[in-house]
């Protein structure tokens, strides 16, 4: 497990902890905060599920990912230009 999953999954433990804190306190903001902590850890946990796959290419084909690193960046460039 990478350090983004670990963080990702601590955050959703915590944003549950605190969604039923405010539950049992009748505290809506501190409910609505556990839930956004919860989607925020989510949202990272994926961020770092995402990150495996790219490490792997970027390592098993770095021509490859220079390739399309170039690419990206011409396309950028080329938007940026058009304004």
């Amino acid at each position: 497990m990478k350090s983004e999953q670990v963080k990702g999954a601590v955050e959703k433990v915590a944003g549950k902890a605190q969604g039923f804190l405010g539950d049992l306190t009748g505290d809506g903001q501190l409910q609505a905060e556990g839930v956004a902590r919860q989607a925020a850890g989510q949202l990272q946990q994926t961020y770092g599920n995402a990150l495996d796959p790219v490490s792997d290419f970027a390592k098993h084909k770095p021509l490859a990912t220079v390739a399309v690193v170039a690419g990206i960046g011409l396309l950028v460039g080329l938007l940026l230009r058009r304004r």
